[in-house]
């Protein structure tokens, strides 16, 4: 169906490592966070992925 070209191969590849290292953090920090932090952590990065959409003007 030509879904999945080149360039969606190319960027899954690109992309990988990250995915990869944020899999690894997570099963290293399961169970060690109480809920607050938890909390703390995920609005936080979420403050960063917003702040980086916005200078780069995606």
């Amino acid at each position: 169906m030509g879904l999945i070209t080149p360039e969606i191969t190319r960027l899954f590849l690109i992309g990988l490592p990250a995915l990869v290292a944020g899999t690894l953090l997570g099963w290293s920090l399961y169970g060690k966070l109480d809920e607050v932090a938890f909390r703390r952590v995920v609005l936080i990065l979420l403050l960063l992925s917003g702040l980086a959409i916005v200078v780069t003007g995606r």
